[in-house]
C-alpha cells in the first residue's frame, strides 16, 4: 500500500459506514411460481383444416335428413298440413311403409348430398310411386322415379326389351340427382326444381318468362301452374314435414341397419340372376327386387349389382359351396323350375332330420315359466323369401337372425325353421 492510501483510509472509512446506514435495505422480491403447463388440449393449430374443426355429422339417419332439408316446413300452406295428416292417418302402417323401404331412401339421401340436392328429393319417389319399381309400359313412365321414355333418352339412360336403366336404382337415382342439381342451377329455388320434374323444366321457364318469378314468401311458389303440379309439391313437402316432426303425426320413424345399407358390388365374370342370388344368399324375388332393371330371370349379370351390406359381404366372399341350394325363385320362373325340384327333398331331408332331432322342437317351445323369460318365437322359411326379408317384416337384422340360430352365411332354404328371437 502506498503512502497515499494510508493516508486517505482513515478518513474514507467513516463515510461508507455512515452512507450504510442511512440506507433502507429494499425488500427481496418472492419468487414467482412456475408457469403453468399448457394443456394440449388448449393449443389451437392455425394450420388445422377447416374440414377437420367441423362438428362430426349427427349419428341419426333422420336427424341428418332434416339437417339437409331445404324447403319451406309444415306451416308453409294448410294442405301441406293436410296430406302429412292423411298419409299418417294410420300411424302403423305408415311406419310399416316406411320400414320397408328405408334402405332405398338411404341410398337416394346419399346420392343427394353427392350432388348437393336438397335431402327432400331422397323421398320424392314415396310421391311418385312409394319406392315401388313400376314397370315401363309403351310410352308410360317407369321405375320408382317414374321417369318417361324421352326424359330417358335425354338422361342416357337404355331402355330395351332386356333391360330397362329406368329401373336400375343405380343410375336412376344418379341420374335424377343430377339433373336435379342442373335444375336449381338454372332456377335458384328448390320448390321450382320440384315443379320442373313433374311438368318439365322448359314449361316452367316459359311461364316465368312471362308472370315472372316467385316472390320470397316462405310458402308454395305462387307461380302459375297446373293443379296435379302444385299437389305433387304439396305431397312432398307434407312427407318431409312428417320427418321434421314425426311425433307430432304420432308416428315413429324406423332405425337405420347397417344391415340394410345398399352397396354397389363389382362382378368380376359374367354370371346368371341365378348365380348371383345363389352367392349372394339372397333369393331370385329378392335379386330383382334390388336390381329390377333385369326384364327376364335369364338375363346376364356383367357389371354390377345393387344388395343390402350383408349380401353384398357374402357375395364378395365369393361363389359358395357347389353343391348348396340355389335359392328359390318366383313360381313363373320356369327356367329356376328343375333346380327348386332337383334341391326340394334335400330340403325336406334336412328340415325333417332337424326335427326329429329334437332340437326345432325345443326351440319353438315357451323358454320357461319364469317371468324375465321371453317365449322362442319360431318362423319357417316360405318360398322365396330370403334372410333380408324376414329380418325386414320382423324389424329385426340380418346379423340378430343369423347370431340367434347360428348361421355362417345368409342363406336360408324353403321349409327351414328360424328363431326370431333370442333364448335366454
Amino acid at each position: 500500500m502506498n503512502v497515499l492510501a494510508r493516508r486517505l483510509l482513515p478518513t474514507l472509512i467513516p463515510l461508507v459506514l455512515t452512507a450504510c446506514a442511512g440506507t433502507t435495505p429494499r425488500p427481496i422480491a418472492p419468487l414467482a411460481p412456475p408457469p403453468a403447463p399448457t394443456s394440449v388440449d388448449t393449443v389451437q393449430d392455425v394450420n388445422m383444416s377447416p374440414k377437420l374443426a367441423r362438428p362430426a355429422p349427427p349419428a341419426d339417419f333422420w336427424g341428418e335428413m332434416r339437417d339437409s332439408f331445404a324447403m319451406p316446413g309444415c306451416e308453409a300452406d294448410p294442405q301441406v298440413m293436410a296430406w302429412a295428416r292423411t298419409y299418417t292417418k294410420l300411424p302403423n302402417r305408415f311406419e310399416q311403409q316406411v320400414n320397408e323401404v328405408l334402405p332405398l331412401i338411404v341410398y337416394a339421401h346419399k346420392s343427394a348430398m353427392k350432388h348437393s340436392v336438397a335431402g327432400e328429393f331422397a323421398l320424392l319417389p314415396w310421391v311418385e310411386s312409394q319406392y315401388r319399381h313400376v314397370p315401363g309400359v309403351k310410352n308410360r313412365p317407369a321405375g320408382m322415379w317414374q321417369i318417361m321414355p324421352q326424359t330417358a333418352h335425354t338422361l342416357g339412360l337404355r331402355v330395351d326389351k332386356n333391360y330397362d336403366e329406368r329401373l336400375d336404382i343405380t343410375k336412376s337415382t344418379e341420374s335424377v340427382m343430377s339433373m336435379m342439381r342442373r335444375y336449381y342451377d338454372d332456377l335458384g329455388d328448390w320448390r321450382l326444381v320440384d315443379v320442373a320434374y313433374n311438368a318439365g323444366e322448359f314449361g316452367l321457364k316459359k311461364t316465368i318468362d312471362k308472370h315472372g318469378g316467385p316472390s320470397d314468401d316462405e310458402g308454395l311458389p305462387d307461380v302459375p301452374m297446373k293443379a296435379n303440379t302444385k299437389e305433387h309439391l304439396v305431397k312432398l313437402m307434407a312427407i318431409a314435414c312428417i320427418v321434421r316432426d314425426p311425433g307430432r303425426f304420432n308416428v315413429q320413424l324406423p332405425k337405420q341397419d347397417r344391415d340394410d345399407a345398399l352397396q354397389v358390388v363389382k362382378v368380376d365374370s359374367p354370371q346368371s340372376l341365378a348365380q348371383a342370388a345363389k352367392q349372394s344368399g339372397l333369393s331370385m324375388n329378392d335379386l330383382r327386387d334390388f336390381n329390377p332393371a333385369f326384364r327376364t330371370t335369364k338375363a346376364t349379370v356383367t357389371s354390377t349389382l345393387l344388395l343390402p351390406k350383408t349380401a353384398a359381404d357374402q357375395y364378395n366372399l365369393g361363389p359358395v359351396d357347389p353343391v348348396a341350394d340355389v335359392p328359390a325363385a318366383s313360381d313363373d320362373d320356369e327356367d329356376m323350375a328343375p333346380t327348386k325340384a332337383a334341391s326340394k327333398a334335400t330340403k325336406t331331408a334336412k328340415t325333417t332330420k332337424g326335427l326329429k332331432s329334437g332340437k326345432a322342437v325345443a326351440k319353438a317351445v315357451p323358454a320357461s315359466s319364469k317371468k324375465d323369460d321371453a317365449k322362442l318365437i319360431v318362423y319357417k322359411v316360405n318360398n322365396g323369401e330370403s334372410l333380408w326379408t324376414i329380418a325386414r317384416r320382423h324389424q329385426v337384422s340380418v346379423e340378430q337372425l343369423m347370431k340367434w340360430n347360428d348361421l355362417d352365411t345368409a342363406s336360408v332354404k324353403p321349409g327351414q325353421v328360424l328363431k326370431l328371437t333370442a333364448s335366454r
